[in-house]
């Protein structure tokens, strides 16, 4: 898929691998970048500015994906603002950090939180979407995790796995369901550098980097660019792709 003239949704996409995303996008001279925020209405402006200097158009939106009318609302505003809808990235998630041996402090609560988001919000969004998308032959990424494929007792917990895995199964089911109009695919990054992590950790974030490196082949995490530069790259030679999961792992998955 060349993305002159395409437009392009990232929900969640102020920060984090959403906003290298974004990034990458603009670098990639697509027209037009909408981005989905909930909280971080400021990184989503400044993005925007960013985005501008590289030459694309960029739509911030604010909308709770775990809100069907906010979502519909999202989709309408920027199909309408643009004329077109050619790339939904499924970006937005949240965790808790629960040792997986707690199933006690797994509550239901943090199922119905972590579920909501990570799996129903990305249908409502595919749902609201899939009109505009097929109407140009685009394509659907799901931002998923190694954690939804290796049982690491390092996951943030074990509903966030399964989350994670519940979306590479939907990724599979969709690409039936949308063909042939529609393509979709997942990436499945790892441990990746984000400010959201280096806050989790506070101070000894340093520390926690480097027992995680010893675990990769590449001795080192992701970076949010590697993981948007993989996202943009299913999307331009992903031509003949669908139903598929990109694994971004450094190799983690090896052992």
């Amino acid at each position: 898929m060349k993305l002159a003239k395409r437009v392009a949704i990232v929900t969640g996409g102020a920060t984090g691998i959403g906003r290298a995303t974004a990034l990458a996008l603009a670098r990639s001279k697509i027209a037009g970048v909408v981005i989905n925020y909930r909280s971080a209405k400021d990184q989503a402006e400044e993005l925007a500015e960013e985005i501008s200097q590289l030459g694309a158009e960029p739509l911030c939106i604010y909308a709770d994906i775990t809100n069907d009318k906010e979502v519909r609302a999202m989709i309408e505003q920027a199909g309408n603002h643009f004329g077109r809808l050619d790339v939904l990235i499924n970006n937005a998630g949240i965790t808790h950090w629960v040792p997986f041996s707690d199933l006690e402090s797994l509550t239901d609560e943090i199922w119905d939180q972590i579920l909501d988001v990570n799996v129903k919000g990305a249908f409502r969004c595919v749902r609201a979407a899939a009109p505009f998308i097929s109407k140009h032959e685009g394509m659907i990424i799901n931002v998923s995790s190694v954690s939804g494929i290796l049982a690491a007792s390092t996951s943030s917990s074990l509903a966030y796995g399964t989350a994670k895995a519940a979306l590479i199964y939907m990724t599979r089911g969709l690409a039936v369901a949308l063909a042939p109009k529609i393509r979709v695919n997942a990436v499945a990054p790892a441990f990746t550098d984000t400010q959201w992590m280096r806050t989790h950790f506070g101070a000894d974030y340093e520390k926690v980097i480097a027992k995680a490196s010893e675990a990769y082949p590449l001795e080192r995490v992701a970076k949010p660019v590697e993981v948007a530069e993989a996202i943009v790259g299913l999307i331009t030679g992903g031509d003949f792709v669908t139903g598929q999961t990109l694994i971004i792992d450094g190799g983690l998955g090896l052992s």
